[in-house]
């Protein structure tokens, strides 16, 4: 079995390494193929699978208040979490991640100009957007050793920046300073949080408010143990809440 690790790397380390210019020329993991929703936070962590011969970096863009345009199977979820692997080349999903930002939220910058004098992709964090896999994009095969097209995500539309939403519409683009996001406050633990609200529940109604509290989005793993289903079975197994007949959980008091 090919070796697998994680290992999550601060937030900071992971903004300096992104970019939306200046790119070397040289299968997902969600069924979500066109969205909208708000960028709440880019992590990442250092991952090894398959045949990667050393760890890399994998960014993730999490986002909440989801609108689903198309999917490849139903997703119920009012948030998501996509993975793009780092790389400075620009034939690569990064790359075509990267230029189709670019586009929007540099529209009218110099071309010519380095990244550090344009706006970079932290300037998405907090901001509406709207995410595509498109096609076409030509990047290196390793097995075929040459290059193929390949799908990629990229941004289309950022709400009161620019670009093309869902409606068709072209928006001219518009200068925008980005805002800070407040980080909540809580004594209690996201993981807390979220049992607490499983109380009196059906599983569908914990779903619609889960995702949107601010505590349990501290912890960025959480929401993702939800939506793989590995967050309430072993709650129900080590007895901290209760199903009854009517599929609405309770939390056992201690």
């Amino acid at each position: 079995m090919p070796e697998s690790m994680e290992q999550p790397i601060p937030v900071e380390q992971v903004l300096a390494q992104l970019r939306t210019r200046g790119f070397e020329t040289g299968g997902f993991r969600i069924p979500l193929r066109w969205f909208r929703g708000k960028l709440d936070t880019i992590t990442g962590s250092m991952v090894k699978r398959g045949r990667m011969t050393e760890a890399r970096l994998e960014v993730l863009y999490n986002f909440s208040e989801l609108e689903v345009f198309e999917s490849i199977e139903p997703y119920p979820f009012p948030i998501a979490q996509i993975n793009v692997m780092y790389s400075t080349r620009e034939k690569s999903g990064m790359g075509v991640l990267g230029a189709s930002i670019d586009k929007v939220i540099n529209a009218g910058l110099d071309g010519n100009l380095p990244q550090e004098k344009a706006k970079n992709q932290d300037f998405l964090i907090g901001k509406v957007q709207e995410w595509r896999i498109t096609p076409g994009h030509m990047m290196w095969d390793m097995e075929k050793q040459a290059e193929t097209p390949r799908d990629s995500w990229e941004v289309t539309y950022v709400e009161g920046i620019g670009g093309t939403p869902h409606s068709g519409v072209v928006i001219p683009t518009a200068t925008v300073s980005p805002t800070a996001t407040p980080t909540p406050q809580s004594k209690i633990s996201p993981t807390q949080q979220a049992i607490n609200l499983l109380e009196g529940r059906t599983q569908q109604e914990w779903n619609q408010i889960v995702f949107t509290d601010t505590v349990v989005r501290l912890d960025p793993q959480l929401p993702t143990a939800i939506i793989n289903n590995t967050f309430i079975p072993p709650l129900l197994e080590a007895g901290i809440i209760t199903k009854d007949d009517n599929d609405r959980f309770h939390v056992v008091k201690k």
